[in-house]
């Protein structure tokens, strides 16, 4: 095949490639996406609907622990592809609100449920845009800024659902972000990561193969609980303060 006929070709694919991601995008206007972000709970392979835990996150190159809990996740009523949020973070101790908006940028279609054997479902790869404002009257807040890939199926019948068929997998991971968090007083970023059940971009923080396992290097940068809650004999009772611990609601 000659040259010119090979670029007309790819151009071609190049085309119909951002046609269908636009199509996409625009399908999804039609809906509130707000539980597939952030959901109240999940249903894994056996379809069985278990609680939704918050995701696990870090700032800065020492991978402090980062949380974050929304209390508010809404549609806009402007945008069909903004979602307006409220909720709270916390890094050593230090809670801040905060408000901001999510705004879905892309739309394609992930294939790999085929590839696992679930022919009934339709994949779909969501990119947002997150921007976050904590409240400017606390001390050690900041302005959270990145970008958000969350993946949800789609049976051509309801509206879409968190992804969580491949829950019990090894590699599992859902709600990726990758951004920074930037000092309103100082003006200096940090890295800001966070995700379900693994964090992305979290070097040897995360020595885990079947789960999210903390490295007991970094159990003093706020992961102490974490740490003592999974990595032992659950009976022990520092594994029984420590999920005690784990399952406060901090946020209220």
């Amino acid at each position: 095949m000659k040259t010119g006929a090979v670029l007309y070709l790819f151009l071609l694919l190049l085309f119909a490639d951002a046609a269908m991601a636009q199509d996409y995008l625009e399908q999804i206007k039609r809906y509130d996406l707000s539980k597939v972000i952030d959901p109240d709970s999940i249903s894994d392979d056996s379809r069985e609907m278990i609680a939704y835990v918050d995701p696990y996150g870090y700032i800065g190159d020492n991978f402090q622990r980062f949380q974050i809990h929304f209390t508010s996740f809404k549609k806009s009523k402007d945008d069909p592809l903004v979602y307006d949020v409220k909720g709270k973070t916390r890094v050593k101790g230090n809670i801040c609100g905060f408000t901001g908006t999510f705004k879905i940028t892309a739309a394609e279609h992930d294939d790999s449920l085929q590839e696992f054997m679930y022919p009934d479902y339709k994949g779909i790869s969501l990119l947002s845009d997150v921007i976050i404002h904590e409240d400017k009257s606390r001390a050690g807040s900041g302005v959270i800024k990145g970008t958000l890939v969350t993946d949800a199926i789609f049976d051509g019948k309801a509206k879409p659902e968190y992804n969580a068929l491949m829950l019990m997998s090894d590699s599992y991971r859902n709600n990726q972000f990758t951004g920074t968090w930037t000092s309103y007083k100082t003006g200096r970023s940090k890295k800001c990561n966070w995700g379900d059940y693994r964090i992305p971009e979290s070097g040897d923080l995360d020595w885990g193969a079947g789960e999210f396992m903390i490295n007991e290097k970094f159990k003093g940068n706020g992961w102490e609980s974490y740490y003592d809650a999974y990595c032992c004999d659950p009976e022990l009772a520092r594994s029984i303060a420590a999920k005690k611990e784990e399952a406060q609601e901090w946020w209220k």
